[in-house]
């Protein structure tokens, strides 16, 4: 599971096949960080960094229907703290986020 800088959590998922049953828990960052760009920021650079191990979707929706399609060996993400930053499940050793397109800032 990929690192999210400057963030702390703890993450937990369930099988989409029994979302009652907590599959697993675990401790994904080590430092809080309270500012919602700031998170959001961290986790622009870790999927900069790491592409391989995102599945990156502009919108919720989109994430939503990707992780209905792929139901059997979806991961969902439980934990709002988790879920506010951006992490909406697992696949395939992979992080599934939501990080919303950002606009070309205008540097003159």
């Amino acid at each position: 599971m990929p690192l999210l800088t400057g963030l702390y959590a703890e993450a937990s998922v369930v099988p989409l096949l029994r979302p009652d049953v907590v599959a697993s828990r675990r401790i994904v960052v080590a430092a809080p960080v309270d500012d919602a760009a700031a998170m959001q920021e961290s986790l622009r650079r870790d999927v900069a960094e790491h592409p391989e191990e995102f599945v990156v979707f502009a919108t919720e929706a989109g994430a939503n229907q990707f992780m209905t399609e792929h139901r059997f060996s979806v991961e969902t993400e439980t934990s709002g703290r988790i879920m506010s930053r951006g992490v909406v499940g697992y696949w395939q050793g992979k992080t599934i986020v939501v990080l919303p397109w950002e606009p070309l800032k205008n540097f003159q």
